[in-house]
């Protein structure tokens, strides 16, 4: 397990306990075709395995990594070799902005952090999880900030082909510094010990209903009301029994009371608005037809990705990540600006004759999480190092 360096002695300490080791010694000394450097990340995603499974090939490329919270030490690395810092999610500091001159102080804190790290002669990667921070409050400040990481990041993983595409409106995506790499499955990350029918007696749900699935924190972008308004419509015309689980983090309070209004004389409907361990995952996984993913507005998805790990296909907006799960074989999408297309696909899916799908098969090796990461780490090595 990796130390997470929020303040400067644990920054230095982790870098004196690499120098340290053998293979760091041999490559800084000796100039070894595998070159050693160094991959300093953060924010530190603390519940989302995402960042361990991407960097799971690490030590194939000879590199260590720096799990970095507060971003700002990105600019202290006291390190004299090849130092890449990457970041991925860049909203911390408006997240916690009261007023505009706050905000406007988070512009400023990019700024200094940027022009720090180039004055070390460090590289720059940003991950693109998103066109913008969910629930953004200072939106310009929030544009700016992402232009200022675009401009100066060496080169940009994205993991939609249409990010460029999907940021445009926000911020420039230099296509020539733009590397696509997909988000991994969370292959041998979950536990995954119980069958269907296992998962399903746990829940009092029959062999012969038909599940459907949407995980994830309880956020107003992600299309929760529309949610409702679909389900009212299948369960009223499937030729079979249907179910609905929603099961996630309770982000929302407003919403989360909607959701528990709405569900409370709905036999047919199970909600769990809670932190949901990773051992229960499997329960609601393992039980669902179908993971439906009703989001307004997204560009990658941990939660479909998750569906996808445990074989459940998924129902998404067509557009961003959805799109290439589609093509992909992994699920269908729905036209995000036709009222009733999701409706009526979660109705279609019912029938599962009316749907082909090449689930599952080869394509699932393409986003395993040691594919991935090696492609991640080749990618850097190629466009960066």
């Amino acid at each position: 397990m990796l130390k997470v360096i929020d303040i400067p002695e644990k920054l230095w300490q982790s870098c004196a306990e690499l120098s340290k080791k053998s293979t760091v010694l041999e490559s800084e000394l000796f100039n070894t075709s595998n070159d050693h450097w160094i991959l300093a990340y953060g924010p530190v995603a603390q519940r989302n395995q995402y960042q361990a499974l991407l960097y799971s090939a690490h030590t194939e490329y000879n590199v260590s990594l720096l799990p970095i919270h507060k971003l700002d030490l990105c600019g202290e690395i006291p390190w004299p070799g090849k130092v890449i810092c990457h970041f991925h999610w860049l909203h911390d500091n408006t997240k916690c902005a009261k007023t505009e001159d706050d905000a406007n102080k988070a512009v400023v804190y990019w700024e200094k952090l940027i022009r720090r790290i180039k004055d070390n002669g460090h590289k720059i990667v940003w991950t693109v999880h998103n066109v913008m921070p969910h629930e953004t409050v200072w939106i310009e400040q929030d544009k700016k900030i992402h232009q200022l990481v675009a401009d100066a990041a060496d080169s940009v993983h994205i993991m939609a082909s249409d990010s460029v595409k999907q940021t445009s409106h926000y911020y420039s995506l230099n296509e020539k510094k733009t590397f696509l790499v997909p988000h991994p499955s969370y292959e041998g990350a979950q536990p995954d010990t119980i069958s269907r029918d296992q998962a399903r007696n746990q829940l009092g749900i029959t062999s012969d209903d038909f599940v459907f699935l949407c995980f994830g924190a309880v956020m107003e972008y992600k299309g929760y009301d529309r949610l409702m308004k679909s389900y009212e419509f299948v369960r009223k015309r499937a030729k079979i029994k249907t179910r609905l689980i929603i099961a996630g983090l309770p982000t929302d309070g407003r919403l989360v009371g909607e959701i528990k209004y709405w569900a409370s004389e709905k036999s047919d409907v199970i909600l769990d608005m809670t932190p949901v361990p990773h051992d229960k995952l499997q329960v609601y996984f393992r039980s669902a037809d179908l993971a439906v993913c009703p989001y307004y507005r997204t560009m990658n998805s941990g939660a479909a990705m998750m569906a996808i790990t445990f074989n459940v296909p998924v129902l998404g907006p067509n557009s961003g990540g959805f799109q290439d799960l589609e093509q992909r074989g992994f699920g269908i999408t729905f036209d995000n600006h036709a009222e009733d297309s999701l409706a009526k696909q979660m109705l279609l899916y019912t029938d599962k004759k009316n749907i082909s799908l090449n689930v599952f098969t080869e394509s699932k090796r393409s986003i395993s999480p040691s594919y991935v990461s090696r492609l991640f780490f080749d990618n850097i090595n190629k466009m960066v190092i």
